[in-house]
């Protein structure tokens, strides 16, 4: 809410409890630039309100949220990233000890497009080495997103910020997750190894194979799977990942898509209408999905509504 959040003097994104209280904050609104007041009392929560007493204007807490951090950023000139050999030497850096690095940023550019991509803060070392970072609230890096990075060989780093909800926002702790803390982050591309074969503990562990002594798999770019006369894409990216899309809606498909995804700890992309599945779990959705499209039956009744069977995958 833009109650939580005023502009300062020098046009800086600031919370409610930096400032100080009533007229005294020499705030504005962020979205209609009128002055307010710094409410700081001891009964209700901190807020700001309008000098005028008209009502909070409407501007969404991921919006704002993804700003502070964005401003948090600009004016440190860096953060600190996780860092494994993987993503040193992409970056050209000599691998410490450490687990992180301090990354020095000589130039922060926002949201500038490159290619089909326009990541939220674009940063460039005094080396000439490129970083996209994203931060995510509630909205995070769809795999095709991920893919535009990888082909352009763009390094991408992701900051989870969805602890800090309205009720949970606290300006230090933000800045200390933005800057220091490591665990909130996570390299979109190139991925470390860690993070490209981890599997949280709640997902069955794959058995060992003699992978070091079999072929490599043959990549799919693309493969259509119909179920109950309906086309479901399977797209392969380059890492592993799956989208998996129904192409013609039906409630019925969409729902046995939305259920295996969500068994396989996809994550949906409103833009693309997809369920984007890390690679770890790639195959067992393709071997789910094309078992629906032999075996499931969707019949009507009566011309009024569809019924389809038990998944044989069912749990």
């Amino acid at each position: 809410m833009s109650s939580l959040f005023g502009l300062d003097s020098s046009d800086r994104l600031v919370f409610v409890s930096e400032v100080p209280r009533g007229l005294a904050c020499q705030c504005r609104c962020v979205a209609c630039n009128e002055p307010l007041i710094a409410r700081q009392g001891t009964v209700r929560e901190h807020h700001f309100a309008h000098a005028s007493g008209r009502e909070p204007c409407d501007v969404s807490h991921e919006s704002l949220l993804h700003r502070y951090a964005k401003q948090v950023i600009l004016e440190a000139g860096g953060l600190m990233v996780p860092m494994d050999s993987t993503v040193a030497g992409h970056l050209g850096l000599e691998l410490s000890s450490a687990p992180s690095a301090d990354l020095k940023l000589a130039r922060i550019e926002v949201e500038r497009s490159v290619q089909d991509v326009r990541p939220d803060l674009l940063g460039h070392t005094e080396e000439g080495l490129t970083i996209a970072i994203e931060v995510a609230y509630s909205s995070f890096c769809d795999l095709f997103k991920v893919d535009q990075f990888a082909r352009q060989g763009l390094a991408a780093l992701e900051i989870d910020l969805r602890a800090f909800t309205p009720e949970g926002f606290e300006p230090a702790a933000v800045r200390s997750a933005v800057l220091h803390d490591l665990q909130a982050k996570a390299w979109l591309w190139p991925k470390p190894p860690a993070q490209q074969e981890a599997v949280p503990p709640a997902a069955p562990s794959a058995p060992a194979t003699a992978a070091s002594t079999e072929a490599p798999k043959e990549r799919l770019p693309e493969e259509i799977v119909t179920i109950s006369g309906r086309w479901v894409s399977i797209k392969e990216f380059p890492s592993g990942d799956l989208a998996v899309r129904v192409i013609t809606y039906d409630p019925d498909v969409v729902s046995i898509v939305k259920t295996i995804a969500q068994a396989n700890y996809a994550r949906y992309s409103p833009k693309w209408k997809s369920w984007n599945v890390p690679r770890w779990r790639a195959e067992a959705v393709r071997v789910e999905l094309r078992a629906w499209a032999q075996r499931v039956s969707i019949v009507m009744q009566d011309g009024a509504g569809l019924r389809h069977v038990p998944s044989p995958f069912a749990r």
